[in-house]
């Protein structure tokens, strides 16, 4: 019901993790207005709910109520990812060598929609856990359109400005490694890439990077992470490691019949 809308707009921008300030800011309104929604005062100008909706990652029916109640970000995020064709389901051989029932295939992430709601959810996940980084670092092939979505969405969500870089596989003519700013010793980097299952790629990746640069891991964000992967990282890099979902997200959105 239309009726509702102020009470989803609170439900959505709490499990988002944002104030009413900010999302004041991020639709260009007064904070006053918002409260007003969200105290159902008034409802937004019908002009304003595809940027409302856009700003949240939900459809506009969503935002009217509709499965909001029972979905929370990472549930949207699950759905968001079937509705992509990235999330499949079936019997699966990993890299690692284990089965799986499910499979992320990052590669079907391939239009310029999908990169900006993904970069929103990377950016979304930075602040909600109140990373303090300098550097955004983006994984060849995958993590460079992810970590440029990434660092696009903190500027225009967030009013954040840091660097950006992405690797190379093979260094270029002049020898250089990396794209964009060279990170400098003493820099604390977070690391985007897609996925992590043993951990050895991207370490291999992660310790060619610091070797040359002695810059610092902050932290490192994939969409999905299995536990093997994730605790190598953390132990050779002394730091922390993020994904926007996991095992158990998926698990629960599919007894729950949101996929």
């Amino acid at each position: 019901m239309i009726n509702s809308i102020g009470s989803n707009i609170r439900l959505l921008r709490k499990a988002k993790g944002v104030t009413q300030e900010e999302l004041s800011a991020a639709l260009h309104i007064s904070c006053q207005a918002v409260s007003k929604w969200e105290n159902e005062a008034c409802q937004p100008d019908i002009s304003l709910i595809p940027s409302i909706a856009d700003y949240f990652g939900v459809t506009i029916d969503e935002l009217f109520g509709f499965r909001l109640q029972a979905m929370t970000n990472k549930e949207r995020f699950v759905r968001f990812m079937a509705d992509a064709g990235v999330l499949k389901f079936g019997d699966f051989t990993l890299k690692a060598g284990n089965r799986s029932d499910y499979y992320i295939d990052s590669e079907n992430f391939c239009t310029n929609a999908q990169i900006a709601k993904l970069g929103e959810f990377f950016a979304d996940c930075i602040r909600e856990n109140h990373i303090e980084f300098d550097c955004i670092a983006g994984m060849a092939y995958h993590g460079i359109s992810f970590a440029a979505a990434t660092a696009i969405s903190l500027y225009q969500k967030y009013g954040v400005t840091v660097s950006f870089c992405h690797d190379r596989k093979m260094s270029d003519s002049r020898g250089r490694m990396f794209c964009g700013h060279t990170p400098e010793a003493g820099e604390r980097l977070v690391i985007i890439d897609d996925l992590v299952s043993s951990g050895k790629t991207l370490t291999e990746r992660i310790d060619r990077l610091v070797d040359e640069t002695k810059a610092i891991v902050a932290a490192v964000i994939v969409i999905a992470q299995r536990e093997e992967g994730a605790a190598l990282i953390r132990e050779r890099y002394g730091t922390r490691v993020f994904s926007v979902i996991s095992d158990e997200d998926i698990r629960y959105a599919v007894k729950n019949g949101i996929v």
